[in-house]
């Protein structure tokens, strides 16, 4: 995918287990680079590591 998509996209891993992490697992990191997204547009400047 990152070849794919090249600089246009930025990943956001959340080391957690299932697949809902986002509000669910109570990673405050995760929780708000996704919600800083949504709420303005704005991807973050490079990859996300949020453990």
């Amino acid at each position: 995918m990152r070849e794919a998509l090249g600089r246009r996209a930025v990943m956001v891993t959340v080391d957690a287990t299932g697949h809902d992490s986002y509000l669910a697992e109570g990673n405050a990191c995760g929780d708000r680079t996704v919600s800083h997204f949504l709420t303005t547009g704005e991807r973050p400047h490079r990859d996300t590591y949020c453990r």
